[in-house]
């Protein structure tokens, strides 16, 4: 059989969701720095606990070993809307960001060959990602105002099955990061400013390991590697330079997770994860310029998620899914900004789903509290004063994923 032929569906799937997602704008702020580790509703209604499972299109985020489960041609698209409030109040007075609304997608596609060890995919996905917005009349306008950056996943996958209980999966990935981050002077009120933006590019690597060892117990491993990505653009520091050429390097970390799923009986999953992200990489940001370069300090810390999650499936098609999920902040108190309202978040989740014989679909709630998260220490702006104080976070969320397999 001719090679193009057995390629061409899955190609053409492929084309399609590249284009598609290519148009939509996918920006987020998380817990553990910039991360947005949610990418499917089946995996989010179980607390994000997926790695040892996998066995939907978006294991080509979660494990790419795990597409060696999927028979055929497979398609599937997540979309995660989420609200995210920050509350302040310190010794400058009180304060609180512009709640944030935004939809994170994603899109799958899966192709594994009638009794061939081997399968392919392809995935666009956001991994990290950053929305935020103070107003100009906030008492924490010197720190932070709109702030944006978005990096978007174009995935390309190969997996083997090398044994029935053993499959590995590897990933290349193009990265592409758009950057925008801006905050008043204070130096020239009213209208001083620095702003930084501009775009860059990465090629990346992900490794996963999915092994069956018995009919109950299966085990999970994936690794997604750093990478280093160089944004080019322009900065301006009004009044004072209104704009000119820059560049800085911005440090995305590696993410290893590790998870078992326990299934007593065919009617029940269960599974545990640790998730581990690196950001420990992630230092001082410096804008090159020729008025002179401008360092931003972050020093960010890595950081875990720890995921657990339950589904109860039933015989018409129908599943039920709880999950709990914790993690730690990764950003540091000296070098704390508004910008990241970033702290230790406690994940609970529900959610319903079926799966027909074509057609599949998945809705999850999620509500994250963040506590409240006294900081202490942040770095001052250039009169001085700093946003140390009390900050309220939280999130709510939703989940839909629609699958088909042809």
């Amino acid at each position: 059989m001719n090679p193009v032929h057995l390629f061409h569906p899955a190609f053409r799937a492929c084309a399609l969701l590249g284009g598609a997602l290519a148009l939509l704008h996918s920006p987020a702020a998380f817990a553990s720095g910039s991360r947005v580790g949610f990418k499917d509703a089946f995996a989010t209604a179980r607390g994000n606990a997926f790695v040892a499972t996998a066995d939907n299109p978006s294991a080509l985020y979660y494990n790419p070993a795990g597409i060696t489960q999927l028979p055929g041609l497979q398609l599937s698209g997540n979309l995660y809307h989420l609200s995210l409030s920050s509350d302040y109040s310190g010794a400058a007075g009180t304060a609180s960001m512009d709640d944030s609304y935004v939809s994170v997608p994603s899109l799958y596609a899966t192709w594994n060959p009638s009794d061939a060890p081997w399968a392919v995919g392809f995935a666009v996905y956001a991994p990290f990602g950053l929305e935020t917005e103070w107003s100009d009349a906030s008492v924490l306008r010197t720190f932070a105002l709109k702030n944006e950056q978005t990096y978007l996943t174009y995935n390309f996958t190969g997996a083997w099955q090398v044994t029935p209980a053993l499959s590995l999966g590897l990933s290349v990935t193009y990265n592409r990061v758009e950057t925008d981050l801006n905050r008043r002077l204070g130096v020239f009120a009213p209208n001083d400013l620095f702003r930084f933006e501009g775009d860059g590019d990465a090629i990346g690597a992900n490794l996963g390991v999915l092994w069956k060892a018995s009919e109950r117990h299966q085990f999970g491993l994936s690794y997604s590697h750093r990478t280093s990505v160089k944004i080019k653009g322009t900065s301006s520091t009004v009044p004072l330079v209104a704009s000119e050429p820059a560049s800085a390097r911005f440090e995305f970390p590696a993410v290893v997770i590790a998870g078992w799923s326990y299934r007593p009986t065919p009617e029940w999953n269960l599974e545990v994860n640790v998730d581990w992200t690196g950001w420990d990489r992630f230092n001082t940001v410096t804008v090159q310029k020729a008025s002179g370069n401008q360092p931003l300090p972050f020093d960010w810390e890595s950081g875990f998620f720890y995921e657990f999650g339950a589904t109860r499936f039933f015989a018409n098609g129908w599943n039920v899914s709880v999950g709990y999920c914790f993690t730690a902040n990764s950003t540091p108190d000296a070098t704390y900004t508004p910008a990241v309202p970033d702290s230790d978040r406690h994940f609970y989740s529900a959610g319903l789903g079926y799966r027909g014989q074509r057609l599949s679909f998945d809705l999850a709630l999620q509500h994250a509290d963040g506590g409240t998260r006294r900081v202490s220490g942040s770095p001052a702006n250039l009169l001085g004063t700093t946003a140390d104080g009390t900050y309220d976070n939280a999130i709510n969320a939703v989940s839909l994923s629609l699958g088909y397999k042809f």
